[in-house]
Formats: structure tokens, sequence, C-alpha cells
């Protein structure tokens, strides 16, 4: 037997599944009528075309950010190791002078 909380789990995926179905539903349904039309439809291609452009670019640009980002992130890396190498042997020489005054 199911518990209150699985029977709950179980009701909640069922209706998103059918909202999602129905949202679907309704966009086929559309599609379907504004693509019933000729100039609808070339209206909707150069749109797609316009979008897929636009998705191009916002690729482009996307990716220059990223490489940006990661030069930064790779020269901040080598400043630290950098940074820490000269830490060690801070620590090192220390370790020695004092394992020399015992």
């Amino acid at each position: 037997m199911a518990s209150a909380k699985e029977e709950n789990k179980g009701s909640s995926a069922a209706m998103i599944a059918s909202l999602a179905g129905a949202a679907v539903g309704a966009a086929v349904g559309a599609g379907a009528i504004i693509l019933s039309d000729k100039k609808n439809r070339k209206k909707l291609e150069e749109a797609l075309e316009g979008l897929k452009k636009q998705g191009f670019d916002v690729l482009d640009i996307v990716s220059r950010e990223a490489e940006t980002v990661k030069s930064r992130f790779e020269a901040a890396k080598e400043a630290t190791e950098k940074k820490a190498e000269k830490a060690e042997k801070k620590v090192k020489a220390k370790v020695k002078k004092k394992a020399k005054a015992k």
C-alpha cells in the first residue's frame, strides 16, 4: 500500500504530464492553423531564419566570453601557483633554520 506522500507524487506527475500534453497539443493546433496560410507560412519562415541568425550570434558572443573567462582563470591559477611555491620555499627555509638551531 502506497503512502499518502507517494500517492501525491504520482498524482502531481500525472497532472504535469497532462498539462504538458495539453500545451503541446495547443502548439501543434496553432502551428497547423498558421501553416495552412501561405502568407503566414512565409512570415514564420522569415521569423525562424531571424531567430536562427540571432541564435548563432548569441553563440559566438557566449563562446568569446567563455574564452575570456577561461584565460582569466588560467592567469589567476598561474599567479596562485607561483605564490604557493614562494610560500612553500619560505616555510621550508624556516623549517631548516629551526632544525639547525636545535
